[in-house]
This record gives C-alpha cells, sequence and structure tokens, in this order.
C-alpha cells in the first residue's frame, strides 16, 4: 500500500489548528460536554476560507 503525498497548503493548515483545538479543550476542560465541543467545533469549521 503506497502512503498518499500530503499537500501542505493553508487550508489544511486551518483545518489541523482547529482539530487540535478541539481535541485540548475536550481533553482538558472536565465540564465540557460532547454537545458543547461539537457545537465549537461546528462553528470554528464554518469560518474557515475554502479558496
Amino acid at each position: 500500500m503506497e502512503k498518499e503525498e500530503i499537500k501542505h497548503n493553508p487550508e489544511n493548515a486551518a483545518f489541523v489548528a482547529i482539530v487540535k483545538k478541539a481535541y485540548e479543550k475536550g481533553r482538558n476542560e472536565t465540564e465540557l460536554t460532547l454537545d458543547q465541543l461539537m457545537e465549537d467545533l461546528k462553528a470554528d469549521l464554518k469560518n474557515i476560507v475554502i479558496g
């Protein structure tokens, strides 16, 4: 199986940053519910500029 080449562009970087932020928030905040995390994630993803 060949490994796909990952293209580095601003859209990927923004997506990775949002996912990392959500992951860290989920690991660190004890009172956070899944619904709250999903709402924050959706809001952040809607703000990505796709060119």
